[in-house]
């Protein structure tokens, strides 16, 4: 009964075997009843009415009703098949169909059972204790279709139910899978946009103070300097960089080793390179920040490099940085202080997500970010990341 567009030769088939059934059925029964000759057309009738069962349940359930009360009075022996059609229309009107169509093809059917019963008896055939008996009997089989056809219709709606739950969990799935790229490709973006906006500011800083000190001062041992610093950077970035793209091709090729360089000396390390790019630096680092969740301080190493590649962009050689690092009540404290710049210098294009990456590393963690411009020209970038909630 459930039917579909790969099914369609169901119900033809049904109607063509309850027609040549009945057709053969009426040929045995009854060979000297009046009115024989008219009794194999209902079978047939019957059979090509519940063809179309499938598509129009109720009017089928009707025509089947109908045959069955004309061969009543024309050829009783014709009456088996419309009354077997009309069950198995009935519980199609029951599958297909809501419950007060299910109800009143069952009030239909079980009205026309009972003229049936009664041609074929008396009028006394209902009357007294056994004729509620076989009422109650001809009610119970005339709700078997009823019964059966509601379970097929309980049957399919679990199907629907249980597909549409796997949809929903594929979906849902996708989606989860989908959020997991766009944070992995989010976080491979922070980690890109460190290493270049970092190293290639200092690679192009140095590479402009070589060329100054060969154009305009001669003194070709500060060009010589600078281009080595500026290829000791470069393999740095270049190191860098291939391990990124091996991750990239393949995730599960790299083990996630023990990190083979502490926060503190990322801290050190981005300090000594804008040191070298001119920028005097002084950092003060406590022994706790070994001791904080290495979540925390590899966040706070990561902020303030980008804070001194800030400060090496937009102060640039000539100006003066603090570093401040601390542990207290309960949180990580950091702080970068710029004097700003000595002069007026050509600016370094700006990434446009240093800020904005840096608040998305604290704020991760539960923190918070603040940067802005001091009185006397400089910037200052202060960061809390709190400890125990990340322990």
């Amino acid at each position: 009964m459930t039917g579909g567009r790969r099914d369609w030769w169901r119900e033809p088939l049904l109607g063509l075997v309850a027609a040549g059934l009945g057709l053969a059925g009426t040929w045995l029964a009854r060979p000297g009843s009046a009115r024989q000759e008219w009794a194999g057309v209902f079978p047939v009738l019957a059979g090509l009415a519940l063809m179309a069962v499938g598509r129009w349940p109720g009017p089928v359930l009707v025509a089947e009703s109908a045959l069955l009360l004309v061969a009543d009075a024309v050829a009783p022996a014709g009456a088996g098949t419309p009354q077997l059609a009309g069950a198995v229309a009935l519980g199609y009107v029951a599958c297909r169909c809501g419950r007060s169509a299910t109800a009143a093809g069952y009030a239909l059917f079980l009205g026309v059972t009972l003229v049936d019963v009664l041609r074929q008896g008396d009028a006394g055939v209902l009357s007294g204790g056994p004729g509620l008996i076989r009422l109650v009997m001809l009610a119970g089989v005339a709700a078997a279709p009823v019964a059966f056809g509601r379970y097929l219709r309980g049957v399919r709606h679990a199907a629907a139910a249980a597909e549409e739950r796997a949809r929903e969990v594929e979906e849902r799935r996708a989606a989860e899978n989908r959020a997991a790229r766009l944070a992995e490709r989010a976080a491979i973006a922070r980690d890109l946009h460190d290493i270049v906006a970092h190293h290639i500011a200092a690679v192009a800083l140095r590479a402009g103070a070589a060329r100054y000190a060969v154009q305009h001062t001669g003194r070709t041992e500060e060009a010589v300097s600078a281009l080595g610093e500026l290829r000791d950077t470069a393999g740095q970035v270049l190191d860098e960089l291939r391990e990124l793209l091996e991750v990239l091709r393949d995730p599960e090729a790299v083990e996630p080793a023990e990190p083979q360089v502490e926060p503190a000396q990322v801290i050190r390390d981005a300090a000594r390179r804008v040191r070298e790019a001119g920028v005097a630096v002084q950092v003060t680092v406590p022994a706790a920040l070994g001791r904080v969740p290495l979540v925390v301080g590899t966040t706070a190493a990561r902020v303030v490099q980008e804070a001194l590649t800030n400060t090496l962009k937009h102060a640039g050689p000539g100006a003066v940085a603090s570093v401040d690092v601390r542990v207290a009540d309960g949180a990580l404290l950091l702080e970068v202080l710029d004097s700003g710049p000595v002069r007026r210098r050509p600016a370094l294009p700006a990434s446009g997500y240093g800020l904005n990456g840096m608040r998305e590393r604290v704020g991760l963690l539960g923190g918070t970010l603040t940067a802005a411009a001091t009185d006397s020209g400089g910037w200052r970038l202060r960061a809390r990341l709190p400890i125990r909630e990340n322990a």
